[in-house]
């Protein structure tokens, strides 16, 4: 019954005058700050009329905050990657300047001196064969 009362009231509002509406619309539209602030907002069902949308909007932040989460692990993860390959080029650096000072001459020579070898002080000869040299020789 107050249903139907409350149908006869528009419609009269709306055949008579459009006034009182547009100020009604007015109204609503006012300042929605103010009807969140006291929470007229949540009584009259604006949370459940906009739960999909909040829904999408609340999965969006936390795929945010995860996607954060996941460069802060990637940029942590490429820094420490950084400083390993630092590390190995220094310790390269390091090797190679070894090998340049035992791969010397001199330090060759002193090495292999145990060993009965010596460096000689004649150039090398060139011994010229002929190409049947080995044939002729097996038969």
């Amino acid at each position: 019954m107050n249903k139907i009362k409350e149908n006869i009231k528009e419609e009269s509002g709306k055949a008579g005058n459009a006034k009182p509406q547009e100020k009604r619309s007015k109204r609503k539209l006012g300042n929605p700050i103010k009807g969140l602030v006291s929470g007229d907002v949540l009584g009259k069902g604006g949370v459940t009329s906009n739960l999909p949308f909040l829904l999408f909007v609340t999965g969006l932040m936390v795929v945010y905050i995860g996607y954060g989460y996941y460069v802060d692990n990637t940029v942590r993860s490429i820094a420490n990657e950084e400083r390993k390959a630092e590390e190995l080029y220094s310790e390269l650096q390091s090797v190679l300047e070894i090998y340049d000072q035992e791969s010397l001459q001199s330090e060759v020579a002193e090495e292999v001196k145990p060993l009965g070898l010596f460096e000689t002080k004649d150039p090398p000869r060139v011994i010229w064969v002929r190409d049947d040299f080995y044939t002729a020789s097996e038969d």
